[in-house]
């Protein structure tokens, strides 16, 4: 095994498994602080790529746990003959992204698996696991070869809509050698508010409650639990819930996939933001536009119903938001990652925008990713031989709540 990105970072998540005849890669992101509109040849773990390219290296597979770029971002330099693998959703949220996205990366075709359901791939034996996380259609992976076995959490944690995923996971657990397990709130991040999928549902209804005029949301176009949560909570104070056309596209690209909202129904309705509206007319997604015409509503309306409304903004909206909103008696949910603040000029202007006006700001989010209690569940449930941490900054940390820890480096090759 070489992890050759994640030992010592969040993001950039890549992982080899070899034998003597056979090579897969466990993700291959994008690091975090690097965007795919700029050149990349700098953030491209090496000499894996190089050794790729020069064809010094082959690998049977490329085995994607989910549809957050920071797992997925690179496969698009990788040489395209390699076969890649991803659930059936993730595959239809990254076509999604790679058309509206800047620095499209080439039209993979994936190959799909299923959860629990084990695919060979040259020497191995991969059994898919669906868990709980942010991104819909997330998983982990037992790698199995040679009698010994590998598993890869991904990114998950156990207090999502999906956290029984994780419970059916440590109630059959597998036999497993070596744990490869993510630590993102190790550290500086482990004091992240810990609430259910519910419990936050409850916290949006009360501020909702607590609101006379429009009540604007910012979160993830792509996290589907949170953007469910809105909608019920917009439902329970009989709200409408506003929605741009690009989260639209999403939920009725995903609908053969789980009873999620759809702009079709009652409840919801599509607004055009201007600026965002022009850049999917610059890539000539015309038709994906069109498509929600017929469920639109003019910001002329929202401006007469602002308190009878919940409504998902980005950055992008603002040229409409300061022309058509009065944002009398508004509040501004923020409900995200707060480090993005400090990632993205865009989000600080919206910010300082909507404080001028007197907008209140409350900040209601949980975390993606697994607690301290959720990691240590999890590893005494697979009971593995060797623990090794991934996708964290702070794997010595890893030592005060684990006895089995072995820690390695970027690029360090480990006989398993």
């Amino acid at each position: 095994m070489i992890i050759h990105r994640g030992t010592h970072e969040i993001g950039g998540s890549c992982i080899e498994l070899a034998t003597n005849e056979s090579a897969i890669l466990l993700d291959v992101g994008l690091p975090l602080d690097c965007s795919l509109a700029k050149a990349i040849d700098s953030n491209l773990p090496q000499p894996l790529f190089d050794d790729l390219r020069e064809g010094k290296k082959k690998l049977d597979a490329v085995i994607l746990s989910h549809a957050h770029p920071d797992h997925y971002g690179l496969v698009g330099y990788l040489p395209r003959e390699i076969p890649v693998y991803c659930g059936e959703a993730s595959a239809t949220l990254i076509h999604l992204s790679g058309q509206v996205r800047d620095g499209d990366i080439p039209k993979f075709k994936f190959l799909a698996f299923w959860d629990r359901q084990s695919f060979r791939v040259g020497d191995f034996t991969i059994t898919p696991y669906l868990v709980d996380h942010s991104a819909f259609d997330a998983y982990a992976f037992l790698a199995s070869s040679g009698g010994k076995n590998i598993f890869y959490s991904g990114d998950f944690r156990a207090h999502g809509r999906k956290a029984k995923l994780v419970d059916r996971l440590k109630e059959n657990p597998p036999k497993v050698d070596t744990l490869l397990i993510e630590g993102t709130l190790i550290g500086e991040r482990s004091e992240e508010p810990v609430l259910s999928e519910n419990e936050l549902i409850e916290q949006f209804v009360r501020v909702i409650d607590e609101t006379s005029g429009i009540v604007l949301v910012t979160t993830a176009g792509q996290n589907i639990d949170r953007l469910v949560t809105i909608f019920k909570a917009a439902k329970r104070t009989n709200r409408i819930f506003i929605i741009d056309f690009y989260v639209a596209e999403i939920f009725d690209r995903l609908k053969s996939h789980g009873n999620l909202p759809q702009a079709s129904w009652r409840m919801i309705r599509v607004c055009y933001p201007q600026l965002i509206a022009r850049r999917f007319e610059k890539l000539g997604l015309h038709d994906l536009m069109e498509r929600h015409r017929g469920n639109g509503i003019r910001w002329t309306r929202i401006n007469e119903i602002e308190g009878k409304a919940v409504m998902l903004i980005r950055p992008g909206f603002m040229p409409n938001i300061k022309r058509y909103l009065t944002l009398k008696g508004a509040t501004w949910i923020y409900s995200m990652w707060h480090g993005y603040f400090e990632q993205s000029e865009s989000l600080r202007n919206l910010r300082n925008y909507l404080k001028e006006k007197d907008v209140r700001i409350e900040e209601l989010h949980i975390s993606g990713h697994a607690t301290i209690s959720e990691l240590t569940d999890l590893v005494t449930a697979l009971s593995p031989k060797m623990v090794i941490p991934i996708h964290t900054f702070h794997p010595q940390k890893f030592k005060d709540h684990f006895s089995n820890v072995r820690l390695v480096d970027n690029g360090e090759e480990l006989d398993i």
